[in-house]
């Protein structure tokens, strides 16, 4: 069993379409902000994950599902029971701990490659 985490956007659905006419240099400058943030998330999930043994840390792992969508999880087969907890245990939130400190660093790295994107488009 692994665990995977999926974080709902509200207003992708109006973005979208929008993002789509964005020319594609612009398009290329987010894409590879959001590469270095996801990248960032699946570092921070890793140095937050508990080190008994390493092996939840070492299965953490980030990929592209689409241009504007990744998925950030561990494949351990305990993952979820270390995430959530058990009625034994108190979850240790590491997977989603690590999406949350990474989220206002994303949101700024997005935004300043769009200005950058604006700005060498402009001149």
């Amino acid at each position: 069993m692994s665990v995977e985490m999926h974080t709902d956007v509200r207003g992708i659905a109006e973005l979208e379409p929008k993002l789509d006419r964005l020319d594609q240099n612009l398009r290329s400058f987010v894409d590879d902000a959001l590469d270095v943030e996801v990248q960032a998330m699946q570092t921070r999930a890793q140095s937050l994950a508990p080190k008994r043994t390493g092996y939840l840390g070492s299965t953490i792992f980030s990929e592209r599902i689409s241009e504007w969508a990744f998925k950030l999880g561990a494949r351990a087969p305990y993952a979820l029971f270390v995430e959530f907890g058990t009625r034994f245990m108190q979850g240790r939130r590491f997977l989603t701990q690590a999406l949350e400190l990474s989220l206002s660093g994303l949101v700024q790295h997005v935004n300043r490659a769009i200005r950058e994107a604006l700005r060498e488009a402009s001149g």
